[in-house]
């Protein structure tokens, strides 16, 4: 009997001691929960405002798509649980996630996505990857099915309604004509407050259909000038610098040299081009324009101005998207660069005005590259113009057509080569058209139009295949590096890690105390 009761007492003992462990790991991860407040400095403005599409930035993690794009640049549920096609594709029908709510309490259901999508077909400038052009009719045909009609094959439509493709939102979140007055998305983050071109916070969303995130606020606070940022992050005014072109190259040993930073890299879809103004001489000659590409030394230019943290650009879109990329079709060949320059002849140097985006220059190394490019094209008898212009000036000029060469950043946002090739080689590509570039070819306009139907996947691989070619030779444009960006946080912050999109995983992150 006695062993009896030595025994009780002994688990009675152990069940307490127990209890108390457990109840302090839960104090403790409580206490890692509570307090969590992030601020990242980015070189940009998240704040995108009520004439956009989705009103912030993806990378606030306010609101989500039908669909993401996994690390192979593969379509994967997010509020869709299933997107089925029938025998044409061109209907599609989409199953919702259930237990899905927006920040403002009303349920996500199929008539609150017909309303988002409705918002971007009729609202044509809100549609800003034309996701919606071939659309005849969305409809809900129960209370998680929306059935969507269109005029067209649309077998790339998974990857399409990714991301910022197709932003849904709450129907309380929009006017009548379409313009967003208060961001109700489902995502992580809740909108709370914007600073005009100082700061943008969000708080977390204690409501998530998935895992709770552990900070409770971040603050994206815009850094326009990079050496503002770096010392910025130096101080601890902020703790994270986390934006594609946020760190340049040229601060990455200022960084790994601080015992209190962490620097971090990765690949994203990001290339970097040189624009032609096909419409006027001397880029009107396609002669001209396979000189340039072909005098550029891309792996030169990655060692020397971006101290290696890039990946040379021998193919024509990001090389994380592996299933369509064609790879050599661009080199360097300095010898046939001044034969083919040589064949137009001219009297004098060529006069040519190179403009540079002086906001995008503060993002990326801008102006050292076409300060070696203004070099380089005297040996083909170029004589260039650097001129630096302001985001509103540069857009304006390039639009007009007002310039014969330029930089510009672009992200193969859906993972889809139609989301390249219909935007800036079809002659009514939107991009084509903004950027002034001016190219023109009937059979790049059939090949793109012809790529984009094509259901048979082998089929559609070799259209993209004969566009690659074409748009190598042609080159109406040419691929400068592919972008790898560089990131970093002070060393209290952890599992900060940016995807191919370069969106932060804020729900993932948290903050050591």
């Amino acid at each position: 009997m006695l062993s009896l009761k030595k025994s009780a007492i002994f688990m009675f003992l152990m069940l307490f001691i127990l209890a108390g462990l457990l109840a302090g790991c839960g104090a403790k991860d409580q206490e890692q929960i509570k307090g969590q407040e992030l601020v990242i400095g980015v070189g940009r403005d998240f704040y995108d405002g009520p004439d956009s599409s989705n009103f912030l930035h993806g990378s606030t993690g306010v609101w989500e798509s039908l669909t993401y794009l996994n690390e192979n640049l593969e379509p994967v549920p997010q509020l869709a649980e299933k997107l089925v096609s029938d025998d044409t594709d061109k209907v599609w029908t989409v199953y919702l996630r259930q237990g899905v709510k927006f920040h403002d309490g009303t349920p996500l259901n199929a008539e609150a996505v017909v309303k988002s999508v409705m918002r971007l077909k009729e609202q044509v400038k809100f549609d800003e990857y034309g996701t919606f052009t071939n659309l005849n009719n969305v409809e809900a045909v129960g209370e998680r099915e929306v059935k969507f009609t269109f005029s067209k094959p649309e077998p790339a439509f998974p990857a399409k309604v990714a991301y910022h493709g197709c932003p849904i939102f709450s129907p309380q979140s929009f006017d009548a004509e379409g313009k967003i007055t208060f961001p109700y998305g489902t995502g992580p983050f809740k909108f709370a407050e914007y600073k005009n071109g100082e700061a943008l916070v969000v708080t977390r969303n204690d409501d998530y259909w998935s895992d709770k995130a552990q900070l409770e606020k971040v603050t994206f606070k815009v850094i326009p000038d990079p050496s503002t940022r770096l010392a910025a992050l130096q101080t601890g005014e902020i703790q994270a610098v986390a934006d594609v072109g946020g760190i340049l190259p040229e601060q990455a040993p200022a960084i790994t040299g601080d015992a209190e930073l962490v620097l971090l890299s990765r690949p994203v879809t990001t290339t970097h081009y040189l624009l032609f103004n096909n419409k006027k001489p001397p880029f009107d000659d396609r002669r001209l324009r396979q000189a340039v590409s072909l005098s550029l030394d891309r792996p030169q230019l990655v060692k020397e101005v971006l101290n290696g943290y890039g990946e040379p650009a021998d193919t024509i879109f990001t090389s994380l998207a592996r299933a369509w990329v064609v790879k050599g079709l661009w080199t360097t060949d300095k010898n046939k660069a001044r034969d083919l320059a040589a064949q137009v002849k001219t009297g004098t140097p060529r006069k040519v005005v190179f403009v540079v985006n002086s906001a995008l220059a503060n993002r990326w190394p801008y102006k050292p590259i076409a300060e070696i490019l203004q070099s380089d094209l005297k040996g083909l008898d170029f004589e260039v113009e650097l001129k630096m212009l302001e985001m509103g000036a540069w857009k304006e000029a390039v639009k007009k057509g007002e310039y014969d060469l330029t930089l510009t950043p672009y992200t193969l946002m859906t993972g889809d080569p139609d989301f390249f090739f219909g935007s800036w080689i079809h002659s009514q590509g939107q991009m084509n058209v903004q950027r002034g570039i001016g190219y023109s070819n009937p059979e790049a306009d059939r090949l793109v139009e012809a790529a984009a139907a094509e259901r048979d996947p082998a089929e559609r691989r070799q259209y993209y295949r004969d566009l690659q070619q074409l748009v190598a030779q042609d080159v109406p444009l040419c691929p400068v590096y592919h972008d790898v960006c560089l990131y970093a946080t002070g060393k209290k912050v952890h599992d900060l890690k940016l995807d191919p999109f370069f969106k932060p995983g804020l729900d993932k992150a948290w903050i050591e105390k």
